[in-house]
């Protein structure tokens, strides 16, 4: 496949775009709270494509993946049991990989177009490339450069489970941790450095994200989508979204990788009386 332009590569791939902006119900929130519009990608989480974009995701978060929340989860196709916009992400995450020269030019291309839009509307302009995915796009080259080397003046940032993305990081590209319920050493040591690590809470509002996780001071991550502004070395608390498999929906809310706010109260005076104890000792 070669790229000749944006509307013919929507006849040659069989979808509308690799990205966009005011998509979603969180970049809207970054337009009207952050001043930023964001360019978003959406590819189909984890393996089911046939290709794995998430190299450190976890039982919990493959079963709870958002991917099947907010208008992923309409619409469902009865034969295939799939959404029709899981049908685009799977064509999506399968022109990157098997036609990536084709698929970067293309996505570079629409960075462009919706750059020049963001200053035209006197906005920000920021780009997210891993909305359900943790593609390292440190390692994906176009003539020997990364996307961030290419568009210098532009922000980039993605949440991560993989604590190795920290490693050279680009100065323009903004990252925050993501806790599993299994990586607290890997979060603890990153949140020492001012790094902010994401937590999944199980509460009905925004209001009930608590103020402290693990001695750690906690913003409502839900207010904006924009991560490049928070204060460093903080929790970003986030509400747990609902998706469309109700069973699937009760499994991880019972895991650990969703909080209970009131368990980990628990949790941190049970911590402080066993520290209290070893002092007595």
């Amino acid at each position: 496949m070669n790229f000749i332009n944006r509307a013919k590569s929507v006849i040659q791939a069989g979808f509308s775009y690799i990205g966009a902006t005011n998509s979603s119900s969180k970049t809207k929130k970054n337009a009207t709270v952050s001043g930023q519009e964001t360019y978003i990608v959406y590819f189909a989480p984890a393996s089911t494509s046939g290709y794995n974009v998430c190299s450190h995701s976890t039982p919990e978060c493959r079963r709870g993946c958002l991917a099947t929340s907010g208008r992923a989860g309409m619409e469902l196709n009865a034969k295939e049991k799939i959404t029709r916009i899981e049908q685009a992400r799977i064509k999506k995450t399968r022109l990157f990989y098997e036609h990536p020269e084709f698929f970067m030019a293309w996505m570079i291309e629409e960075i462009k177009a919706k750059q020049a839009l963001a200053e035209k509307k006197n906005m920000g302009f920021s780009v997210r490339l891993n909305g359900t995915s943790d593609i390292d796009w440190q390692n994906v080259k176009v003539n020997g450069q990364s996307i961030f080397e290419i568009f210098p003046d532009i922000t980039f940032y993605d949440y991560t489970k993989n604590p190795n993305k920290f490693i050279g990081k680009p100065d323009n590209y903004h990252l925050t941790l993501s806790y599993t319920g299994r990586n607290w050493k890997a979060c603890e040591a990153v949140l020492k450095q001012g790094v902010n690590v994401a937590v999944v809470f199980d509460v009905k509002n925004e209001t009930e994200i608590p103020a402290k996780f693990r001695g750690y001071n906690v913003i409502n991550g839900d207010i904006t989508d924009y991560r490049v502004d928070d204060a460093k070395g903080i929790i970003v608390g986030l509400k747990w979204k609902h998706i469309a498999d109700k069973e699937a929906e009760a499994e991880v809310l019972n895991s650990c990788f969703v909080v209970k706010p009131e368990v980990e109260v628990t949790n941190v005076q049970a911590w402080n009386v066993a520290m209290a104890l070893n002092e007595l000792v």
